[in-house]
């Protein structure tokens, strides 16, 4: 009795001991009796970490990142390589008579554009699966896949709810452009195009009414028909300024299409001033025209003229990619017209009286100076009193003022009127007085004092002269 007693005891602590050495062998890690940390080999990489797989059912991503170098997010950035590799994988080619191989635009937009498509892919896929992740204490890597034949259905219902979309568009945007409403013709084909944006490098064949039609290639005609037919008609074949208009004449310009008067249009216009113009912009009204004003041009331009262009720039949609809509339009050509100037410049007649110390003088020095600068401003000079748009009259006289340290000095006193022929009115005066002349005698520093009347009558009368007339 005794000895089966004793029996089981032993086969329990053999038990016991026998359990207890299982729950360690157990273990995939832990601490050892003497407290050293106890870490198992990895399972072993799986065939497609070393050997990028291939089938031709499925679209392949895989990504991979440091645990070391992003311990933090090493799992996301791996999951973002493999998307980024899967869209790789679903090339973007422009094959065929696609719109963007029939864009007459710089081929550096269509590869930027292609580009674009290529790197946002990746934001439209969907259903990918995972195929299976790894990882050691170094790295870890995922594996996405994705069915071509799911992928293409889903492309193909999003496509056609594009191109449904866009013929929608294009339908409302005809209907604008019947009733000579560009702006919103312009804007409803352009959102038409960008309905479809996803889509330009595939044949967009789409069934119609009337038919089938590629309909970004049809829609796209509609934004170059727009271009080509808005037009430009001036009022006048010619501007003419003269004293008789005083040299200022507004300019109706008619922006047409089809007939119609259009508004909403924005119209530049330039032509060459004495100061530099920049050109400016003009919006045409219900009926359809802008005033153009034409004033203080250049007198020494010889072939001035007036241009005139339509900017379709202000039509593009607000809410749409600009750069993209400026690529697109970049080759079109909206209507331009010039329109010649011709500038009846002013007869002038000039007469003076120039004394010095109170006596006639015959160099006439002041008479000569503003016959000259005249001349060069474009102006016509005349050597009688008969029909001239003005008249010019100058007195002047040198008064004596003094000797200073062994010099004489002499000031000059000067009025310069301009007397209008037609009306009789004066349209300018201007007296100076005080212009001193230094020298040795007398007469030299009158001469001296004339001298610097001459430089103000080049430097600043003339032009105050021609800009109370031009």
């Amino acid at each position: 009795m005794k000895y089966a007693r004793r029996t089981t005891i032993l086969k329990m602590s053999a038990l016991v001991v026998s359990l207890v050495a299982m729950s360690f062998s157990g273990c995939k890690s832990g601490k050892s009796a003497t407290g050293e940390k106890v870490v198992t080999a990895p399972t072993a990489a799986p065939e497609w970490v070393g050997t990028r797989p291939h089938n031709g059912a499925y679209y392949i991503g895989i990504g991979t990142c440091s645990k070391i170098s992003q311990p933090l997010d090493y799992q996301t950035i791996a999951k973002k390589n493999a998307l980024n590799d899967l869209a790789s994988e679903i090339s973007v080619r422009v094959q065929g008579e696609t719109f963007l191989n029939s864009l007459e635009v710089n081929k550096n937009f269509s590869e930027e554009f292609i580009s674009t498509i290529s790197t946002t892919t990746d934001e439209k896929i969907e259903n990918f699966e995972v195929a299976g992740s790894w990882e050691n204490d170094k790295e870890y890597w995922t594996y996405y896949r994705l069915s071509k034949s799911e992928y293409q259905r889903q492309k193909q219902e999003k496509k056609n709810k594009a191109l449904s979309a866009a013929y929608d568009y294009y339908i409302k945007a005809t209907t604008a452009e019947e009733v000579a409403n560009i702006p919103a013709a312009f804007v409803l084909y352009m959102h038409g195009l960008f309905a479809m944006k996803e889509f330009w490098n595939e044949v967009n064949e789409y069934s119609t009414a009337e038919g089938k039609v590629y309909l970004d290639n049809e829609i796209y005609s509609g934004l170059q028909r727009i271009t080509s037919e808005l037009m430009i008609k001036p009022s006048a074949a010619k501007v003419v300024l003269s004293s008789e208009n005083k040299y200022n004449v507004d300019m109706p310009i008619a922006v047409s299409y089809n007939n119609k008067p259009v508004r909403g249009i924005t119209v530049v216009y330039s032509y060459v001033r004495d100061n530099f113009m920049k050109p400016k912009n003009l919006l045409t009204a219900d009926d359809g025209k802008v005033i153009v004003n034409v004033s203080d041009v250049s007198s020494t331009e010889k072939s001035n003229r007036l241009d005139l262009k339509v900017n379709i720039e202000p039509l593009l949609a607000t809410d749409l990619d600009k750069m993209i809509q400026l690529g697109l339009i970049k080759n079109m050509k909206p209507d331009n017209k010039q329109v010649p100037i011709e500038l009846i410049t002013p007869s002038f007649y000039v007469v003076s009286e120039e004394k010095t110390y109170g006596n006639p003088s015959s160099a006439a020095i002041l008479a000569s100076a503003l016959n000259s600068e005249l001349t060069k401003k474009g102006m016509r000079i005349s050597n009688s009193a008969g029909e001239n748009d003005y008249q010019v009259s100058v007195t002047s006289n040198t008064t004596a003022g003094g000797n200073a340290q062994g010099f004489v000095v002499a000031y000059l006193e000067m009025t310069i009127k301009v007397k209008s022929n037609r009306t009789g009115d004066i349209v300018f005066q201007e007296s100076l007085g005080s212009l001193k002349g230094l020298q040795l005698n007398a007469e030299s520093a009158s001469m001296e004092a004339y001298k610097r009347g001459k430089e103000k009558i080049e430097q600043q009368i003339v032009k105050s002269i021609l800009d109370a007339i031009l």
